[in-house]
C-alpha cells in the first residue's frame, strides 16, 4: 500500500516507522523539516497524570505503557525514556483538598499515587528547597529525551529508504481507489491512504480540503495553545525526574541541562512573542530556580512555544472522508502517545478497528464543536 504521511514531528515519524515495518510503500513530507514543530518545543513529560475522562486517562496510560515497551524492543539503540516517577508540590492553601481529590481519581483509575513526605521528598530529590511538607508521587510517569527519540525513529526510517521530503501539503482529495495529493509547490501525485498528522497545521490542510478537523489555531496565542519554555544551562545540580507545583516545572535534560516553565506567568503568552518578553520571562524563571534550589542557574533560551491542540481538547484519530482513505492523527501529549497511536493506527490503515480509539473519532463533530472545559490544574501543559 501506498501511504502518505503529512507531518515528520514525533507522531508521524513513529506512524511512518510502523507502516514501513508492515510492507508499507512510505512517504513523509513536512513544510520545513523533522521536529520542527511542536515536537521541538516540547517538556517531553510523559503520563497520564489527570488526563480525563476517563477514555483518555486510559489511551495515556496505554501510551506510557507503549513507551516501556519500545525502550525495551530497541534497547540496543541507547536510552531516552527515563522513568522515575513524578512529584507533584502544592504549596497553596488548598494543598490537602488537592492532593486528596488527585489520589482519589488515580486509584479509581488504578493510576499509581503515593503521598510522600518530606523525608521522602529529599531521599528523591535532595537538591531541591521544598516548600512544602507532603506531595504526590506518580511512579510510572517519566520523562522523554525527545530530540534522542526523533533522531533514532528517523534514522531508522533512513535505514530502510524512507527520507523526510522537505514539501508543503495544499490539500487532499479522495475517491473510491486514491488520494490526490495537491502540493504547495505545484504537482499532484496519488496515494492509497494518507494521514495528516501535521500538528497545529493539520486544521488549515483539512480545511482546504473541505474536511472538518476542528483544531486550535496558533493565531490568536494564549496559555491554551502556547506556553513558555526554558532550557538552562547544563549545571551541576542535581535533578532526576519530573517535578510540577503551582510554582515551578522542572525536568532534567540529556545535556546536563534542565527544562523549566512557572505556571504564575503562562498567560503572558497572550501577549505574543518578542525578545521583550522572553528576556522578561528568562529572569523570573531564574528567580524561580533560585528559590528552588537555593542556587544560581542560568537559563539560556525561552522557547515560545505553540502546541497542537484539538478544539474539545482530547484526540482526533481516525477517517476523515467516507471513502476511509485521508486519516487524522492530530493530538495533545503526542510524545506520551505516539508510540501507541503510530502501533494503532497502522493497524487501523489495514482494516484493523482499534477499541481504544473508539471516543476520540472524527465523526464526533458531526454535530458541532464542543469546546474544552478548561480545569486551570497543577501540571497542566
Amino acid at each position: 500500500m501506498k501511504t502518505l504521511v503529512i507531518g515528520a514531528g514525533v507522531l508521524g515519524l513513529v506512524t511512518a516507522w510502523n507502516l514501513k515495518k508492515d510492507g508499507h510503500e512510505v512517504t513523509i513530507v513536512d513544510k520545513i523539516g523533522t521536529y520542527a514543530g511542536a515536537s521541538h518545543r516540547s517538556f517531553a513529560w510523559i503520563n497520564a497524570n489527570h488526563k480525563l475522562p476517563e477514555s483518555y486517562h486510559r489511551l495515556n496510560a496505554a501510551g506510557v505503557e507503549a513507551h516501556e515497551d519500545l525502550q525495551k524492543e530497541l534497547a540496543a539503540h541507547g536510552t531516552w525514556f527515563h522513568q522515575l516517577g513524578c512529584i507533584l508540590s502544592d504549596s497553596t492553601s488548598d494543598a490537602p483538598v488537592n492532593y486528596d481529590a488527585r489520589v482519589q481519581e488515580s486509584t479509581e483509575f488504578g493510576y499509581p499515587v503515593e503521598t510522600i513526605d518530606r523525608d521522602r521528598l529529599l531521599e528523591l530529590e535532595p537538591e531541591i528547597d521544598w516548600p512544602t511538607d507532603a506531595a504526590l508521587f506518580f511512579p510510572k510517569d517519566g520523562h522523554l529525551d525527545n530530540f534522542t527519540f526523533g533522531d533514532l525513529i528517523r534514522d531508522l526510517l533512513a535505514e530502510a529508504g524512507v527520507d523526510i521530503d522537505v514539501r508543503e501539503v495544499d490539500n487532499v482529495e479522495s475517491t473510491s481507489s486514491a488520494t490526490e495529493v495537491a502540493f504547495a509547490e505545484g504537482g499532484v501525485e496519488s496515494f492509497d491512504q494518507v494521514v495528516i498528522a501535521a500538528g497545529a497545521e493539520s486544521g488549515p490542510i483539512a480545511q482546504r480540503s473541505g474536511l472538518t478537523l476542528p483544531v486550535a489555531p496558533l493565531d490568536s496565542p494564549g496559555p491554551r495553545t502556547h506556553s513558555l519554555l526554558g532550557i538552562t544551562a547544563p549545571t551541576e545540580v542535581a535533578l532526576s525526574r519530573v517535578v510540577i507545583s503551582d510554582r515551578i516545572n522542572v525536568r532534567p535534560r540529556s545535556d546536563g541541562s534542565m527544562f523549566v516553565q512557572v505556571p504564575p506567568v503562562e498567560h503572558r503568552t497572550e501577549e505574543g512573542e518578542s525578545t521583550e518578553l522572553l528576556d522578561e520571562i528568562g529572569t523570573v524563571m531564574e528567580e524561580s530556580l533560585q528559590e528552588l534550589f537555593d542556587t544560581s542557574i542560568p537559563v539560556e533560551e525561552v522557547i515560545f512555544s505553540g502546541r497542537s491542540f484539538p478544539e474539545d481538547g482530547v484526540s482526533i484519530v481516525g477517517y476523515l472522508d467516507d471513502a476511509h482513505r485521508i486519516y487524522s492523527l492530530v493530538t495533545h501529549s503526542g510524545m506520551t502517545l505516539a508510540p501507541l497511536l503510530g502501533r494503532l493506527v497502522a493497524n487501523e490503515l489495514v482494516g484493523g478497528k482499534e477499541e481504544l480509539l473508539e471516543d476520540f473519532r472524527p465523526s464526533r463533530f458531526r454535530d458541532g464543536i464542543v469546546p474544552e472545559d478548561t480545569d486551570n490544574f497543577i501540571g497542566r501543559q
